[in-house]
């Protein structure tokens, strides 16, 4: 196996491992993917030049992942009953700039939601900026551009 293709199919292991985390609710295994100071945005708009300046759908860095891991397992969170089950589909995982110190990735998903009998999905554009960590990843900022992000969404419990 050549060695682009080989770091091609470690990046793509660790997306998908990214969102099994998500789907199997392993919460504090998913927030160890995160570098301390990573972030995990979705933007408002299409092409939002930044979350700071402007609106997000969703802005978190550690402290607001770790309140919202907490939310998840307090039984004192009744809008969470019963807890939605997901399912995160990544395709077209592309290695769009690497460095010693840096990888960018781009991907596209699909999530599915079931809660309360009823079914949602979401769809769109995942950006990583990953830094090296050994022969894995850390995620600096994680990036969610959904397809529909300035129309009317149904708020999603977990994350896209």
């Amino acid at each position: 196996m050549s060695d682009e293709l080989e770091f091609h199919h470690r990046v793509s292991q660790f997306l998908f491992h990214e969102v099994r985390l998500i789907d199997e609710r392993r919460w504090a295994e998913w927030e160890a993917l995160f570098l301390e100071d990573g972030v995990y945005w979705a933007p408002a708009t299409p092409g939002q030049p930044d979350p700071v300046n402007h609106v997000s759908l969703i802005f978190e860095n550690q402290l607001l992942r770790k309140v919202r891991i907490a939310r998840f397992a307090s039984p004192a969170a009744p809008s969470l009953q019963p807890f939605p089950r997901t399912a995160h589909l990544v395709t077209n995982v592309m290695v769009d700039r690497r460095d010693a110190k840096a990888v960018a990735v781009s991907s596209r998903f699909l999530m599915a939601e079931y809660r309360r009998d009823a079914q949602r999905f979401y769809a769109g554009a995942y950006s990583y900026d990953l830094a090296p960590s050994g022969d894995s990843f850390r995620i600096r900022q994680k990036k969610v551009d959904l397809i529909n992000c300035e129309g009317p969404i149904e708020s999603s419990s977990v994350w896209f």
